[in-house]
């Protein structure tokens, strides 16, 4: 009963030549890491490529045949202008169509979603106009949750290189209650998604342990055990994505009501060379349906960076691990998927709309096949 996540990847031209081995390397570490965790634990992880350029396409649905996932990453290729929000819509059409709730030891847990781009959105109606679709999209998977039709938030983890627009990745983590990493160097692309990998075996090894899961002590020895020499703030934001997907409340005192910090990377030579991480827990999602999950609010934290590559808090990020995931030994824990079918929602009355209420714009390439009858989450 596989766990979901989806892939949303950045092909426009500025990521030609290294860029795209780059991209192509991190997806084979990632997609390596998930079938071992399948063979080591049995929890399996659907997984769908979504790609954006000019357009945006789902080249491969979500599926546990990572031979097919490995077929449609190596098929990917540079080119065009960067239509984020496109991949975003395609990204939610996915979750709505195919996405599930997996249930692991009486916890729910989300899909998620995994962005990386190196530049920031354009289109035809200009750069300003799809940065503000963009936010749109994203409030949809947050704030909006409920308008567009799913059953709880959608938490996206960011991860941004090369002119990448660091603040806008910090609003979208910030909106969705997700986690974002800007690296100075593309190669150190493997090592975000490695991680996203061990992420999930902590949960598979101490899904019965609520103390555990909520501690970042034990997720910080649990990574170290592994060989990963991650700092606290990265601890931190990989802690609080995870509390998202698993509908867990965060228990300190960060604030979730201010404005996001602006990334430390945010101008200059210097800002090729920093990492930032901001993270907040809420919960990815699926397609909408009775069998919905609560959703607990929660607090995201946001933090600097320093002079090289680091996570917040300054610390610096280690890459000298290979790309290769490591294996660790679990017991059986018992895993159960729950899929929701979509439920249309009525439309409120304009007048009667809260200002979390997630109106997206439509997509330049016309009607979008994401749009759905009678759904409050309108793609105009």
């Amino acid at each position: 009963m596989p766990l979901d996540t989806i892939l949303l990847l950045d092909t426009s031209g500025s990521m030609a030549g290294s860029g795209m081995r780059e991209l192509k390397r991190a997806c084979h570490t990632f997609l390596d890491g998930v079938e071992e965790t399948a063979t080591t634990t049995g929890l399996r992880e659907n997984v769908a490529i979504v790609e954006f350029n000019s357009t945006a396409r789902v080249v491969q649905s979500l599926s546990d045949n990572y031979s097919r996932c490995r077929r449609a990453v190596d098929s990917l290729k540079a080119s065009g202008r960067t239509a984020m929000f496109d991949g975003l819509m395609d990204a939610l059409k996915e979750i709505m169509l195919h996405g599930g709730v997996l249930r692991i030891a009486g916890l729910a847990m989300t899909p998620r979603i995994i962005l990386m781009t190196d530049g920031k959105p354009n289109d035809s109606a200009g750069d300003e106009e799809a940065k503000k679709k963009v936010i749109a999209a994203a409030l949809g998977f947050g704030p909006g949750w409920q308008e567009c039709g799913l059953p709880h938030p959608v938490p996206i983890a960011c991860v941004g290189c090369g002119d990448c627009d660091a603040t806008l990745l910090q609003i979208i983590a910030k909106i969705t209650k997700g986690m974002y990493v800007i690296v100075g160097n593309i190669s150190e692309l493997s090592t975000f998604f490695r991680r996203q990998v061990l992420l999930i075996r902590f949960v598979v090894k101490f899904a019965a342990d609520m103390e555990r899961l909520r501690s970042q002590l034990a997720l910080a020895a649990f990574l170290q055990e592994l060989g990963e020499a991650v700092e606290q703030a990265e601890v931190e934001a990989m802690q609080r994505l995870l509390l998202a997907m698993l509908q867990l409340a965060v228990t300190d005192d960060d604030d979730d009501d201010g404005p996001p910090r602006p990334a430390a990377a945010s101008g200059g030579a210097s800002s090729q060379s920093r990492l930032a991480i901001t993270s907040g827990p809420s919960n990815p999602s699926r397609s909408p349906g009775p069998s919905s999950v609560p959703r607990t609010p929660s607090h995201p934290v946001s933090s600097g960076s320093s002079s090289r590559p680091r996570a917040t808090g300054g610390t610096a990020l280690s890459t000298s691990r290979p790309a290769a995931v490591p294996t660790r030994s679990s017991g059986t824990t018992a895993v159960q998927r729950t899929t929701i079918v979509a439920v249309a929602r009525p439309v409120p009355p304009a007048a009667q709309r809260s200002s979390t209420t997630a109106v997206v714009p439509a997509r330049s390439s016309g009607s979008s096949s994401s749009s759905r009858s009678g759904s409050s989450c309108s793609i105009q």
